[in-house]
């Protein structure tokens, strides 16, 4: 009996009774703080978890392309609306054009964009569309032009003549650079 006397000191009662104090007190203000309770712009970037902060909790018109991760934005996040293409961007598009004078054959003949241009659109048309047909008409396998293929069933067919629309771009996969338009070429 006297050992459990020792034990329950005054001096050892309120010890325990200062730690379970400073526990519980913690305890109780992490289950109790909310938002609400928390003063605006008091908490840095560093002590908020990362993928914590939903969409509708960031004001509108706070984030810059800067702030955006590279490749993190599909078309369907993107409001089509609010995209806008100066005419100075307009001033940078290019037009090259090659013309093949079909006969009896299937032929093919591609329009190439100048070094450090893509092909963003093209197209093909024939001097008589009674003398022959445009098989196929697209980009290049690497964007750097037009390619069509046309056919002629006449031995002095008409000539085909392809157009490809080309704009100045960094490098593949990344944004248009002239003018300030975006385009970001197809793999």
């Amino acid at each position: 009996m006297a050992r459990i006397s020792k034990l329950f000191s005054f001096s050892n009662v309120v010890a325990c009774l200062a730690l379970f104090i400073a526990l519980g007190g913690s305890v109780y203000a992490a289950g109790k703080i909310s938002g609400k309770q928390i003063k605006p712009s008091s908490l840095p970037g560093n002590r908020i978890k990362p993928k914590t902060i939903p969409a509708n909790r960031v004001k509108p018109s706070s984030l810059t392309g800067r702030q955006v991760k590279a490749n993190s934005l599909t078309g369907e996040q993107i409001d089509e609306k609010t995209l806008t293409v100066s005419a100075a961007a307009l001033a940078n598009v290019q037009y090259e054009s090659k013309t093949l004078e079909l006969s009896w054959k299937l032929g093919s003949v591609t329009a190439n964009c100048p070094s450090g241009s893509y092909a963003i659109g093209g197209g093909a048309t024939l001097s008589n569309e009674n003398g022959g047909t445009v098989n196929s008409s697209g980009p290049s396998p690497l964007r750097t032009g037009w390619t069509a293929t046309g056919y002629s069933w006449g031995e002095s067919g008409p000539t085909m003549t392809v157009t490809a629309v080309c704009v100045v771009v960094e490098k593949p996969g990344s944004s248009v650079t002239s003018g300030g338009a975006a385009y970001v070429p197809a793999g």
